[in-house]
């Protein structure tokens, strides 16, 4: 079946029975199996048919990129510990091709099949000694002991053990809000590369037909047209918050003006309160009070009167069937503004998980006429936000919202910064790496005094028009053991020598090795800017700085190159389309890496 988000709480309905035994059979709690199903049906085309739900299903749980909503119940107590020990003990893929092939009703004879039986074969043999030791400090003495029961065969078993293992009652309401949020998540990235598209034809086409010297356009009118709320709308009633009380400090707020709203509309509060660190507003404008033309957030330091006030965020046409939401990043606040009945569930940061997966776990947060008011992990100095919400209203599917966000004058902190290898002369490219390291550590919820950061190597890569560029490759330690590992580069452009920069790439290393023993290549793409399209592609391998030498692979497995390492780095330009590189060390020592991917931190 092919539909669109009104049909995703049926489409998920249809096909979780089929997904459920596989998926509380792939992992080890309910929790666990919510996330596989979410992160598997959010898959693109996931939906389709039940043949690419189960494919989907198996390439969530090889990938481990998944998402976590709401705080689920534990398993309860295993009914065969000797089965799920074993699915426990194989191989993600083995584990995967096992379990979609036993609980096929086809032949049973691969080699992941034969590797489950043998890590069960020892653990029936344990179970059933146990068993019979405790048989024996009961028995009459003389008397033999009685037969052993065969185990079942073991599709059976697994069908018992997953019989066991069940899901909560809010299961397929948490799937469908994480398909929904995929989807959400997709149509945000396709937008973001068609907004880029239209800014360069605006570029292209618009700039030349000013003459030099004209005037700029009168910004347009402000729009007439309201959405129509399809359901309450989170703008009706009474003020809330701690300051709804405090009349002549309404009496303040309502006096204030900012763009679009147009001065001879009257004003309205929604919400004025007292929050940690500052004091916020919700104005509307306009329109009526269901269906303003025009909405606005306003912050100010704790105890500020109205006039101390200062516009955040303000827009037209404001959706009124749409939750609104701010958060402070530096103090923690959050503030969701819902209607009465609407559920509300808060993700504070990503979390990256040891396998290079970037996952999300969502909380219920409690409401009071639609009013949230929440306290995260302050992250001071962060100029971004990592929260990210999700609402829902009754007979609709979960929704995601992104908060504005309260911007900050203070400088972000600098981490403390390890290195592998000796630092370079300074370069004007250096400037690049401040800025990038500061927008991943905001995008992770990471502040920057706790963050534990690697620069694992920073040099030169060639640049357009023969012009080098710095290149620092750095590493954001996780939890998990993995790292978040991105590219900064500068470079001088342009007849001023003034300095440009972008980013290679940011993506994720799985936890395994010390990092400067892991092979780590990433592509470089060095570009001059809009204006000027001449790039020059490199290739970065970073490896033990014992190694000797790295061999280049296309997808395909073809040998494009071999080249040296010195001190365990190698720059090679215009490598083509490199996919592996297999780097060899001291004596007969081969390690292989994926060229690094560009990851999506936002979980």
């Amino acid at each position: 079946m092919k539909g669109g988000d009104e049909d995703v709480d049926a489409a998920v309905s249809r096909v979780l029975p089929e997904l459920t035994p596989a998926a509380v059979l792939l992992t080890d709690t309910p929790e666990e199996a919510v996330r596989l199903l979410g992160a598997a049906l959010g898959r693109p085309g996931a939906l389709d048919s039940g043949g690419a739900a189960r494919r989907a299903l198996a390439a969530a749980h090889r990938t481990g990129q998944q998402q976590l909503i709401g705080s689920l119940d534990l398993s309860p107590s295993e009914q065969d510990p000797a089965l799920a020990e074993a699915l426990r003990a194989l191989p993600a893929t083995d584990r995967a091709a096992a379990v979609l092939e036993l609980l096929d009703a086809g032949p049973h004879g691969g080699a992941a099949v034969a590797a489950l039986r043998a890590e069960l074969a020892g653990r029936d043999e344990q179970a059933r000694a146990a068993r019979a030791r405790q048989r024996s400090l009961f028995a009459v003495p003389g008397t033999a002991p009685g037969p052993e029961v065969p185990a079942a065969p073991l599709p059976e078993r697994l069908a018992r053990l997953a019989a066991g293992r069940r899901l909560p009652p809010s299961a397929a309401d948490t799937v469908a809000g994480m398909v929904t949020a995929a989807r959400a998540a997709r149509r945000r990235r396709r937008l973001l590369l068609g907004a880029g598209a239209l800014v360069v034809l605006a570029l292209a086409v618009v700039v030349p037909v000013l003459p030099r010297g004209a005037p700029a356009p009168a910004p347009p009118p402000a729009p007439s047209a309201v959405p129509v709320p399809t359901g309450p709308s989170v703008f009706t009633g009474a003020p809330r918050g701690s300051l709804a009380g405090d009349e002549a400090f309404l009496a303040g707020l309502v006096a204030l003006d900012w763009p679009p709203a147009r001065a001879a509309d009257p004003r309205r509060v929604v919400y004025a309160g007292d929050v940690p660190g500052g004091r916020w507003a919700l104005l509307t404008s306009g329109g009526t009070a269901d269906r303003p033309a025009a909405a606005a957030w306003f912050t100010g330091p704790a105890g500020a009167g109205p006039d101390g006030l200062r516009l955040v965020s303000g827009w037209s046409t404001p959706d009124p069937g749409r939750p609104v939401a701010l958060t402070d990043p530096a103090t923690g606040s959050l503030v969701v503004l819902a209607a009465p009945d609407d559920q509300v569930a808060v993700s504070g940061r990503p979390e990256v998980t040891a396998d290079g997966g970037v996952q999300r776990a969502y909380g219920l947060v409690g409401t009071a006429a639609g009013l949230a008011e929440v306290h995260l992990r302050p992250v001071p100095g962060a100029t971004g936000s990592s929260v990210q919400l999700l609402w829902r209203r009754a007979g609709r599917s979960p929704q995601p919202l992104t908060p504005a966000v309260v911007t900050t004058e203070a400088a972000p902190g600098t981490p403390q910064l390890d290195r592998v290898r000796p630092a370079p002369p300074p370069a004007r490219g250096d400037a690049a790496v401040g800025p990038q390291l500061a927008s991943v550590l905001d995008r992770l919820g990471q502040p920057a005094h706790d963050a534990v950061v690697t620069v694992l190597w920073a040099g030169d890569v060639p640049g357009p028009h023969e012009l080098p560029a710095r290149v620092t490759v750095l590493a954001v330690g996780q939890q998990s053991g993995a790292a978040v590992v991105t590219a900064p580069y500068g470079l001088a452009t342009g007849p001023t020598g003034a300095a440009g920069s972008s980013v290679c790439v940011t993506g994720v290393l799985p936890a395994g090795a010390p990092l400067e023993e892991q092979v780590v290549a990433l592509r470089c793409d060095v570009r001059a800017g809009l204006a000027d399209p001449a790039s020059a592609r490199s290739l970065v391998v970073l490896a033990a700085r014992d190694a000797a030498s790295v061999q280049l692979f296309d997808a395909a497995g073809t040998v494009l190159g071999e080249h040296p390492l010195t001190d365990g780095v190698a720059v090679v330009g215009s490598p083509g389309d490199v996919a592996r590189v297999l780097v060899h060390g001291p004596g007969d020592a081969v390690t292989g890496a994926a060229v690094l991917a560009e990851a999506d931190l936002s979980g």
